[in-house]
C-alpha cells in the first residue's frame, strides 16, 4: 500500500512497505534543479549536490561515506533539470541511519570554503568529461537548440565559465532559498512501517522553517534550426527530434507506446532498420525528454560521415510512417506487453520504487498505483497513437544536432 502524509511545515512523505525485501531505500528530494538556476550561476544545483556529501557540524566527508558503507549501504545523489534527490539503500535494520545522515546533510551542509575549492576543480573536470564524450554532447546540444533560451536548453553541470566563477556565498543562498520545507519530499521504499518513517521523518526534519517566497518557471517557447559541433572523431552523432508533450498530459502513454515501437527497444523500427537490417550503426535509439513545462521526442544515432545520410533517412522515413499509417496491430499490443514488463520488473527494486513514488508526487500531485499505470497502459487505442503523432510529429518543427562534422561539411537542411 502506497501512503502520502503531509507534515504541518509542508513536507511531504510518501512510503511503501514492500514486506518480502531485505532493504530499504530513502530518499530526500527538492523540487529545484538547473531549471531553476540564473545564467550567471548554472551549474549551482549541481555543485550544491557534491557539496552535501563534504561535511556538517557533527560529521566529516569521510563519516558520511563510511557509517554507510560499515553496515554495507550505499549513498549517492543526482541533479537534474527540476529536482535533486539524496538517496540511500540499507539492510531493514539500519534505516534509522539513512534518515539521520541523510538528513543531516540536507539540513546541516557546512558549505566549507576549503571543500568548495577542490570541488570546483573536481566539477570542472567533470565538465571535461562531458565534453568528451559525442554522446552526451549531442543530447546537450539538441536541448540547447531546441529551448536556447529558457533554463531548460542549459547543461545541468553548467559551463566552465559559469561553475569556475561561482562563490561559495552564491552556493549558501542558493541552498537557503530552494531547500525549503514546501520544496521537500521524502520518500521511502521497502520493509520498513509507515509509522517508523513518519516518527523519523518528524524527528529530524519536523523544526525544518523556511519562508523564503516560491518562484516559478519562465514560460517555454522552442525554438528551430540545426546545430553543430566540430569533433576530429571517427563518427558522427547525431540528434533528429520535434518539441513534445509534458508527462502529464492525456496523451503522454500514447506517447512511450509510440516512442517503444519508434526507437525504445532492440525490436524497434530504428534498431531493425538500421543496424539489424542495414548494418549503419551500433547505437540508435529514440527517447522522450518530458518536464512541467514541456519536452521533446529525439532519435539519436552514432555512425560514420559516409552512412549519415542515410541514417538520417532511415529516421525520417519511419518518423513519417508513423504519422501517416500509425502502428500495426503487433507493434501496438508488443509495445505494451515490453512496458508492462518493464514497469512489473522494477517494482522488485526498492530504490526504483523510491523514485518512481517521488516523481510521481512532482508530475501529478499524487500517488499512482501500479494497477491504475497498467490500466492507462492497455487501454490505448491506435486512435490514441495517431491523435499523440499528430500533436508531435509536426513536420516544420524537425531539429537536429550534430557532434562530428562542419556545418561546410554535412548541410542537414538538405535531409529535412
Amino acid at each position: 500500500m502506497i501512503n502520502k502524509d503531509i507534515l504541518a511545515n509542508g513536507i511531504t512523505v510518501l512510503t511503501m512497505k514492500m514486506p518480502y525485501a531485505y532493504s530499504v531505500s530513502t530518499g530526500i528530494w527538492s523540487r529545484t534543479g538547473s531549471a531553476w538556476e540564473e545564467n550567471r550561476i548554472s551549474g549551482v544545483s549541481h555543485f550544491l549536490e557534491h557539496m552535501l556529501f563534504k561535511g556538517t557540524p557533527t560529521r566529516s566527508a569521510a563519516q558520511i561515506t563510511d557509517c554507510m558503507e560499515w553496515v554495507g549501504g550505499q549513498l549517492n545523489a543526482f541533479t537534474s533539470k527540476e529536482y535533486t534527490c539524496y538517496y540511500a539503500k540499507t539492510l531493514s535494520e539500519n534505516f534509522a541511519l539513512s534518515m539521520d545522515v541523510l538528513s543531516d546533510m540536507y539540513l546541516h551542509p557546512l558549505l566549507d570554503g576549503g571543500e568548495f575549492d577542490k570541488e570546483k576543480n573536481v566539477i570542472l573536470e567533470e565538465i571535461n568529461m562531458y565534453e568528451d564524450d559525442p554522446d552526451d554532447l549531442s543530447h546537450d546540444l539538441f536541448a540547447a537548440t531546441i529551448w536556447k533560451e529558457h533554463p531548460y536548453g542549459r547543461s545541468i553541470a553548467g559551463t566552465k565559465n559559469t561553475v569556475g566563477s561561482l562563490q561559495r556565498d552564491e552556493l549558501f543562498d542558493y541552498w537557503k532559498k530552494y531547500y525549503q520545507p514546501q520544496r521537500t519530499i521524502v520518500s521511502v521504499c521497502g520493509n520498513v512501517e509507515r509509522q517508523q518513517v513518519l516518527d523519523e521523518v518528524e524527528r529530524y526534519f519536523g523544526n525544518f522553517q523556511n519562508l523564503a517566497r516560491i518562484e516559478t518557471l519562465p514560460d517555454l517557447k522552442t525554438y528551430k534550426g540545426n546545430s553543430y559541433i566540430h569533433k576530429d572523431i571517427e563518427q558522427m552523432h547525431l540528434c533528429v527530434g520535434v518539441p513534445a508533450i509534458k508527462e502529464d498530459d492525456p496523451d503522454w502513454t500514447a506517447s512511450v507506446i509510440m516512442n517503444n515501437a519508434f526507437g525504445g527497444s532492440m525490436s524497434s523500427r530504428l534498431f531493425q532498420e538500421a543496424r539489424e537490417k542495414k548494418g549503419l550503426t551500433y547505437s540508435i535509439y529514440s527517447s522522450l525528454s518530458a518536464y512541467s513545462m514541456g519536452g521533446y521526442l529525439s532519435a539519436y544515432a552514432a555512425t560514420s560521415h559516409k552512412y549519415l545520410k542515410d541514417v538520417v533517412r532511415i529516421i525520417l522515413e519511419q518518423l513519417y510512417d508513423i504519422l501517416d499509417k500509425g502502428l500495426s496491430d503487433e507493434e501496438l499490443e508488443k509495445s505494451k506487453q515490453q512496458i508492462k514488463g518493464s514497469l512489473l520488473l522494477n517494482l522488485e527494486s526498492t530504490s526504483t520504487v523510491m523514485q518512481k513514488l517521488a516523481k510521481y508526487e512532482m508530475i501529478y500531485g499524487r500517488v499512482i498505483t501500479t494497477e491504475e499505470t497498467l490500466e492507462r497502459l492497455m487501454r490505448v487505442t491506435h486512435e490514441d497513437i495517431r491523435r499523440a503523432c499528430k500533436r508531435i510529429f509536426i513536420k516544420n518543427n524537425l531539429l537536429m544536432s550534430l557532434v562530428g562534422a562542419k556545418e561546410a561539411d554535412f548541410d542537414l537542411n538538405d535531409m529535412l
